[in-house]
């Protein structure tokens, strides 16, 4: 009974995760889906004519409320939000290249370090079906003095993602229990080419720095 009761908690800390990462991937789902099947230009959502051009130099941003900072390269522009805030965009003109963020508070009981071991098993598992091709445990800070944040980050495939976008993705929780997901995205097609940049601004996600 109790390897049931356990059983029933990590399939509903994953049911949890998951609804909550899909509905913070909409914007740049709606650009990304119309590179569908479009493998000569890849579909360059991020138009500069209309969106104006990036940034001259690599912008670091700071968010106040939940003690983390990240850097986005030159030449990428914010597309939609406030860049100190929650849920910004940015998009790097002239390509299908994102980056966007989201987080939420979680109940203060909510098993966070359960979430995140039930939610990398599953990952490594879902290695094995072609959708990710690498999920790891991505810890950062000091995340039991609640500074800092535990959590697993996964890359998907070029099918992983349906076609239409390639994400690397990070999950994680603060000590505070609110709940983080990061994601840098192109169309499959773009994605090998981007992956190093799009691999240098999750990468400077740092918390409490």
């Amino acid at each position: 009974m109790r390897l049931l009761f356990k059983g029933f908690i990590a399939l509903a800390i994953l049911f949890i995760v998951t609804n909550l990462a899909q509905a913070q991937f909409g914007f740049i789902q709606q650009g990304l889906d119309s590179a569908k099947g479009k493998k000569s230009d890849a579909s360059n959502v991020a138009d500069e004519n209309t969106g104006g051009k990036g940034y001259a130099a690599p912008q670091t941003f700071t968010n106040a409320e939940r003690r983390f900072s990240y850097t986005v390269p030159a030449g990428w522009r914010l597309q939609g939000g406030e860049p100190t805030g929650n849920n910004p965009v940015f998009m790097k003109p002239g390509t299908t290249l994102s980056f966007q963020f989201h987080f939420t508070a979680m109940t203060p009981d909510f098993p966070a370090g359960a979430s995140v071991a039930a939610s990398l098993k599953q990952a490594q598992q879902e290695i094995k079906t072609g959708k990710y091709s690498e999920a790891r445990r991505r810890d950062d800070g000091d995340y039991k003095k609640k500074c800092g944040a535990i959590g697993w980050e996964v890359v998907e495939t070029p099918s992983g993602g349906g076609g239409s976008h390639q994400r690397i993705i990070w999950q994680c929780y603060d000590g505070q229990n609110f709940y983080f997901n990061f994601m840098a995205a192109s169309h499959p097609d773009q994605f090998e080419q981007a992956k190093i940049e799009l691999r240098s601004v999750m990468d400077s996600i740092k918390f409490c720095r």
